[in-house]
């Protein structure tokens, strides 16, 4: 690749959470092709389970990597709409690695904190994984394709994602305690399932220098505190000032959630850090995301 050339990357589910604040980061340093189901936001439209779609769109586009991002995300739907879980993670990726062995691409995959069982915490990329649901199980899949493929990949497994893009499409369990203590609404959060929580932003900013530097294998890629779904939404009320009393402690049990979540599957970035990336805490996090909705403190 000549030096003058950005490196062109070719996105997948380009309009989603992650999607958009990746298009807004990285548009500087790579040439970006966004990639969508419809064709939202100025995206391409390609839809990752018609492989005819794929092959004509890496074709014509021709990208040197392949951020794939678009999957089926929704841990309850997946257990009860299995086929499609496995049609859109597993099929669909299955399409992704095909079209990249076709034009020589390289893959990044996102993949989930969700292929542990939760039963230790702090894990680290050579952990044994054991899916607990139906979702973890079809991303652990999409894995194994990816390490048998021949291609060039690297994995990112990001935990409970949280940000701001100011567009809908942050549908998230911060998003949700926001609106619901905005709205003066009280709400029952679990104290028994514990997380390190990843600012979409520094996800991006992380994909964009592992992606230079040529980083290959799997990277866990989450913030450094260690928080339950409880703490995490007091934290939120404390930097938002809002009132505190309107979070009440639930056990998970309670929720009867149809899909098992892990009770503490919080990565180790220990990996990540020696390549020179660091992240934002909780409440840090929290702040930027403050200043983006246009918040004075």
């Amino acid at each position: 690749m000549g030096d003058n050339r950005k490196m062109k990357i070719l996105v997948t589910g380009a309009a989603g959470f992650l999607g958009t604040k990746v298009m807004k980061i990285l548009k500087d340093d790579f040439e970006l092709i966004g990639t969508d189901r419809g064709s939202a936001k100025g995206n391409l439209k390609m839809d990752i389970t018609k492989k005819e779609e794929v092959d004509f769109v890496f074709q014509k586009v021709k990208p040197d990597v392949v951020l794939h991002i678009a999957a089926m995300t929704d841990v309850d739907r997946c257990e009860t709409d299995k086929e499609m879980a496995n049609r859109i993670n597993v099929m669909g990726t299955k399409n992704i690695i095909d079209g990249c062995a076709r034009i020589k691409a390289k893959l990044v995959h996102i993949s989930t904190d969700f292929v542990f069982n939760g039963g230790k915490g702090d894990y680290a990329e050579d952990d044994l994984p054991d899916p607990l649901s139906y979702y973890a199980n079809t991303k652990l899949q999409a894995e194994g394709l990816l390490r048998r493929s021949g291609l060039k990949w690297l994995v990112i497994r990001p935990e409970v994602l949280y940000g701001y893009n100011g567009d809908g499409s942050e549908r998230s369990f911060v998003q949700w305690v926001y609106s619901s203590l905005k709205q003066g609404k009280e709400i029952k959060v679990v104290d028994d399932q514990y997380n390190t929580p990843t600012l979409v932003d520094d996800i991006a900013g992380a994909l964009g220098v592992l992606i230079k530097k040529g980083s290959e294998g799997i990277y866990h890629v989450a913030g450094p505190d260690k928080l339950s779904r409880y703490d995490m939404a007091v934290k939120l009320a404390e930097v938002f000032g809002f009132d505190r009393r309107l979070v009440k402690r639930i056990k998970s049990s309670e929720l009867k959630q149809t899909a098992k979540r892990p009770v503490d599957s919080s990565l180790n970035t220990e990996k990540l850090k020696r390549e020179g990336v660091m992240m934002h805490t909780f409440e840090e996090g929290l702040k930027i995301m403050k200043k983006q909705m246009g918040i004075k403190s």
